[in-house]
């Protein structure tokens, strides 16, 4: 066998190399890869005091679409594809339609006006269609047939039983009215919260609500090994993906679909969630 003569210098060499191969490979993922490789993601969320009616019940989350220069019409009908197929009893999106531009507003309201659901299809605002424009953004969702839950709520029956849903206004923006939003609610039935913020869930008036479901985080949409979501060292995205719970109140914050600043993810796969309601264990077996 020959003997190899590797000098310091060429070792060096080569692991530079091998680096710069990484990170280029690790670029061409996060931007023609991952943004694009949505998940359709199933968890179970037992609810103290839950209806048996709603036993099963399931909820699709559409957050953070972001249609705008990085997003395109055709990947927010992806979306809209993918929710149609979860067979959900009701869909849910919670806000940042789209980034910046008022002339994305209509057509990507359009798009999502092909969600269907039996119990329908609510929304809620986020920041960015504030700072775009909230007026347009609410009318044209309602004008496609959403349901938008501006501090409002509405109840969902089954039978004689019934399931509470409510909806703030964007919190960043000083448009939540807490008392609108839960007017003529029961606090001692389970109330199911939109929030476009997930950082409303350490705020005294959550402490009644069974599920509040966010988005707003994009569940990082950079999360690196071992660091993790260098976003979640900001107190606004304290709680970035996932499920949460604080007493009975629970939180499930949507990674969303879309992306802003640079048409990247990594390590924060874009998300469809689907939240299937169940009654705690001791209250199924009773």
């Amino acid at each position: 066998m020959p003997k190899l003569d590797v000098t310091r210098r060429q070792f060096l060499r080569g692991l530079t190399a091998l680096g710069v191969v990484g990170v280029a490979a690790t670029a061409a993922y996060a931007t023609l890869v991952e943004p694009y490789a949505y998940e359709l993601t199933e968890t179970i969320i037992h609810i103290h005091g839950l209806p048996p009616g709603f036993e099963g019940f399931r909820i699709a989350q559409v957050s953070d679409v972001h249609h705008g220069r990085l997003v395109s019409l055709e990947e927010v009908q992806r979306v809209v594809q993918l929710t149609r197929g979860a067979q959900a009893d009701l869909i849910v999106l919670t806000g940042d339609y789209t980034t910046s531009r008022r002339h994305y507003i209509e057509p990507c309201a359009e798009v999502l006006g092909e969600l269907q659901a039996p119990d329908g299809v609510w929304a809620v605002l986020g920041n960015h269609d504030h700072r775009t424009d909230p007026e347009l953004t609410t009318r044209s969702l309602t004008q496609a047939h959403i349901n938008v839950l501006n501090n409002q709520n509405t109840l969902l029956r089954r039978g004689s039983d019934v399931l509470q849903l409510a909806g703030i206004d964007d919190w960043s923006y000083n448009r939540t009215d807490w008392k609108s939003a839960f007017d003529g609610l029961d606090p001692q039935h389970p109330i199911v919260l939109l929030s476009h913020q997930p950082c409303v869930f350490d705020m005294p008036q959550t402490e009644k609500v069974a599920l509040v479901l966010a988005g707003h985080t994009h569940g990082g949409q950079v999360c690196l090994p071992i660091v993790g979501a260098p976003v979640r060292f900001m107190n606004e995205f304290h709680y970035v993906r996932g499920l949460y719970r604080r007493g009975q109140t629970q939180l499930y914050v949507s990674r969303g679909t879309g992306v802003i600043g640079l048409p990247i993810r990594f390590g924060a796969p874009p998300e469809i969630s689907v939240l299937q309601l169940r009654r705690t264990p001791e209250e199924a077996t009773s």
